[in-house]
C-alpha cells in the first residue's frame, strides 16, 4: 500500500466519522416536536406560540366561541422586540361549510 493510498483510505474514514458526528448533533434538530407548555386552552379560547422565521415567533388565538383564528407576530430582533402585530384574522367555520361527516374530499 502506498502513501496516496493511505491518504484516500484517512480521508475517507474521516468523512465517515465527520458524518457520524453531524448527524448526532442534528439529531436533536430532526426530532423536534410540539411541546404541550407552548398550547394554553381555558374556557373558549386556545392560544400557541411557534417559530415562523430564525427571527420571528408567531402567537395562535383560536376563539371557539366565534370560530375566529387570529394570528399575532412577534420579531426577536432588538429593534421589533415587545411589538405584536396581527397578521390573520381568519374564520375557520367557512373550511368547514358544505362538508359532511362522510365527506371524501
Amino acid at each position: 500500500m502506498n502513501n496516496i493510498q493511505i491518504a484516500c483510505y484517512s480521508l475517507i474514514a474521516s468523512g465517515f466519522f465527520l458524518a457520524g458526528l453531524l448527524l448526532v448533533q442534528l439529531q436533536g434538530y430532526l426530532s423536534q416536536s410540539a411541546q404541550a407548555e407552548m398550547v394554553i386552552s381555558r374556557q373558549d379560547f386556545t392560544v400557541m406560540t411557534a417559530r415562523t422565521k430564525s427571527d420571528e415567533e408567531a402567537v395562535f388565538v383560536l376563539n371557539n366561541a366565534t370560530n375566529r383564528l387570529l394570528i399575532y407576530t412577534a420579531e426577536l430582533r432588538a429593534e421589533g422586540r415587545g411589538r405584536l402585530e396581527l397578521v390573520g384574522n381568519e374564520d375557520i367555520s367557512r373550511l368547514f361549510e358544505g362538508r359532511t361527516r362522510n365527506s371524501n374530499r
